[in-house]
């Protein structure tokens, strides 16, 4: 019993260090700006930095109001915007009808980048056009 209990106290030291360390080697650092889409602010989306250079985590951040806030590891980004709207109409049940309007090259195929840094501002002023 002794024994179980020591390597169950070394497994989850273990766990708590490589946690620590993830954390320490890619630290984050906050990012904040405005985001518009064909002229006007983005109500509500989702933005993303993935490493340029594949080394590190991807990072999330939100989009309020044309607002951008996040917290994202230091580097070269892509940076991926999605957002969705509720069209007018419903669909057959009476429901309303949404719909992603940021094209691909602003997402999936994105070639926008951002240089995040690890000392200063990071404010981005992104203006994606139709």
């Amino acid at each position: 019993m002794r024994a179980l209990m020591i390597a169950l106290f070394a497994v989850t030291s273990a766990i708590s260090l490589v946690g620590c360390t993830a954390s320490e080697e890619f630290p984050k650092y906050p990012v904040t700006g405005t985001i518009t889409y064909a002229g006007k602010p983005i109500e509500s989306g989702s933005i993303v930095f993935d490493p340029v250079d594949g080394i590190g985590p991807s990072s999330m951040g939100g989009i309020e109001n044309g607002e951008i806030k996040a917290e994202v590891t230091a580097g070269e980004k892509i940076v991926r915007i999605s957002a969705v709207r509720t069209l007018e109409k419903k669909d057959q049940y009476g429901e309303a009808i949404t719909e992603s309007y940021i094209p691909d090259k602003y997402n999936g195929a994105s070639k926008l980048r951002e240089t995040i840094s690890a000392d200063g501002e990071n404010k981005l002023a992104i203006e994606l056009e139709k």
